[in-house]
């Protein structure tokens, strides 16, 4: 198969290529070259897709699927779908859990309403408006299948997780566990998430455009994947710590303030989103989607960690990056204790 992939240099964009190349496919991608190459073995074009003018290497060719991992902007995405109609086959736009806007407060499944987006919504210059991704991501589904229409798959993923993570969302809790201590962890220990690495789920898009799958699809890791307690000893594990958990009540960081998702990453208090993890993926998963152990997941995670040095955080991802400060977490642990 040839395979064109916008992006294809961060995260799950490398899950991507790499699990094309794994399969003997042929791949090119796409990007603006500032985050490094891709993988050995594809080819690399540049250039800018937020500009009007940003698509000319893109100009001519032809692929059997396209595979979109950098698309936020509708009027961006649809400038991109247009060029390649008539020289693509299948559209593989990577969407997110935000298209729902019920969620984190109620469960979402493949029926859920979406956020309403015209699929010429955005700037001119493509800037990324971390208010309206939700509704962006939903503008530029629509200004895919403007131009694939029935010959699209809109994968509304939920937490990305594995080797080359720039959220830092996970890989902070290895590194916290890691350097031991008393780590201060929350809420309940059986509650359950759900994680996807980025491998399986760029191996899934490749197989969404190699199989012809169409629809949209709740993509996140399987129900009662993991728990909290068997994600944060996976970390311990994987990082030969001595660490000790504190299990700290998720009302008494309410009242304390810590902010979930960025202080406490991969955490949220329920009482604000109480289906965070609530999330439908029998679809996706009939229509292919496999998840691996997320230990496994984990013990890659942190032995890339250890070759991989500091890790840069997606500038259009977050303001600040994740993480509990130490001495808040000293300064709640003593509260908690003495409480």
């Amino acid at each position: 198969m040839r395979l064109l992939v916008l992006g294809g240099t961060r995260f799950l964009g490398r899950g991507v290529v790499q699990a094309a190349l794994d399969a003997g496919d042929s791949v090119t991608t796409f990007s603006r070259g500032e985050s490094g190459p891709p993988p050995a073995g594809a080819t690399a074009l540049h250039g800018d897709r937020s500009r009007p003018d940003g698509l000319a290497a893109l100009a001519a060719g032809e692929w059997d699927v396209v595979v979109d991992t950098s698309g936020y902007v509708p009027k961006v995405v649809g400038r991109s779908a247009k060029l390649l109609a008539d020289r693509v086959g299948h559209y593989v736009f990577v969407s997110s859990i935000n298209a729902y806007p019920g969620w984190p407060a109620e469960p979402v499944t493949p029926d859920s309403p979406t956020h309403e987006c015209e699929p010429d919504a955005g700037p001119d210059d493509g800037a990324f408006d971390l208010e309206r991704y939700g509704a962006y991501k939903v503008g530029s589904e629509r200004a895919v299948d403007q131009f694939f229409a029935g010959r699209s798959t809109h994968v509304r993923a939920g937490s990305i997780v594995g080797p080359h993570d720039d959220t830092g969302r996970l890989t902070w809790w290895i590194r916290r566990i890691g350097r031991g201590g008393e780590v201060l962890v929350p809420g309940d220990p059986e509650h359950t998430l759900r994680l996807v690495d980025a491998r399986d789920l760029g191996a899934w898009c490749v197989h969404c455009g190699r199989t012809g799958v169409t629809g949209a699809y709740p993509a996140t890791g399987p129900a009662d994947q993991v728990s909290y307690g068997e994600l944060f000893a996976a970390c311990r594990a994987a990082t030969g710590s001595a660490a000790t958990f504190t299990w700290v009540a998720e009302d008494f960081l309410d009242q304390h303030g810590v902010q979930g998702w960025t202080e406490l990453p991969q955490w949220i208090s329920s009482a604000d989103s109480p289906a965070v993890w609530a999330t439908d993926t029998t679809a996706a998963e009939q229509a292919g989607l496999t998840c691996r152990p997320m230990a496994e997941t984990i013990a890659d995670t942190a032995a890339w960690l250890d070759t991989a040095g500091v890790v840069d955080l997606a500038p259009h991802r977050r303001a600040n990056a994740p993480g509990l400060d130490p001495g808040k977490e000293a300064t709640l642990l003593a509260a908690w204790h003495a409480r």
